[in-house]
């Protein structure tokens, strides 16, 4: 006797409320790869942040994986159709039945990932409070030497190298001297205004700050910033 159709997966209830989204799936013979799927998801606008979120409940069939060499008979197959789709509408009526326990397991999802992003905020703030800043003034004295540099030459200025506090990801700096004397920042390959470039640095993590030939004018960061008063 030809298996008509089967259930490939099924969410829980309570697993659908807590994310928020589910499925059902089922296998239909005749088809491969693409399944009748019973879908949940609850859906609310920006606006109202879930105050008028509703329940939906869609059921998809599928469209594209026809497996002839399964079942070559299109008759069969629309009646193995037939036959899952009475499942799955008893399925969709079950779980609309849950729609309050669903709810109150997002509620219980939405307090607990609520608590993980301000864990996660606040070890990635701890972490970055452990990192001492460069500061404003050290900072536009290092960004000042840099233009200084490239109008003296005529020419781009050093790269300078430092690493944003706490995730300690490294960029480099420079000015450019353009062809009109301008001259302009590029952290990385994007252009940015000086006063974004002091903050910028202003904010990175002083004990990374690598300055380069720059050097000559401001031997170690740390060491200006030392010898600067401590304070930026």
């Amino acid at each position: 006797m030809t298996i008509e159709y089967s259930i490939k997966h099924r969410d829980p209830v309570t697993l659908i409320g807590y994310n928020g989204n589910g499925s059902v799936q089922f296998n239909v013979t005749g088809y491969n790869r693409e399944y009748l799927e019973v879908k949940v998801r609850r859906e609310s606008s920006w606006r109202d942040d879930h105050q008028n979120a509703q329940w939906k409940i869609d059921l998809e069939v599928p469209r594209w994986g026809r497996d002839t060499e399964t079942e070559p008979c299109n008759i069969k197959v629309a009646k193995y159709m037939r036959s899952a789709m009475a499942e799955a509408i008893i399925e969709m009526e079950a779980i609309q039945k849950q729609i309050p326990l669903m709810e109150k397991e997002f509620a219980r999802g939405q307090a607990e990932r609520k608590a993980e992003e301000d864990r996660k905020a606040a070890e990635k703030q701890a972490k970055i409070d452990a990192d001492k800043p460069v500061g404003y003034k050290l900072a536009k004295t290092i960004c000042d030497e840099m233009v200084k540099q490239a109008r003296d030459t005529k020419e781009d200025s050093q790269e300078i190298v430092f690493k944003t506090r706490g995730d300690h990801r490294e960029m480099s700096m420079r000015c450019i001297y353009t062809f009109t004397g301008l001259t302009l920042f590029n952290i990385g390959y994007g252009r940015v205004s000086r006063k974004d470039a002091v903050q910028k640095l202003s904010d990175a993590w002083l004990a990374s700050v690598d300055t380069g030939d720059i050097k000559d004018s401001i031997p170690d960061a740390r060491l200006a910033g030392f010898m600067m008063g401590g304070k930026n």
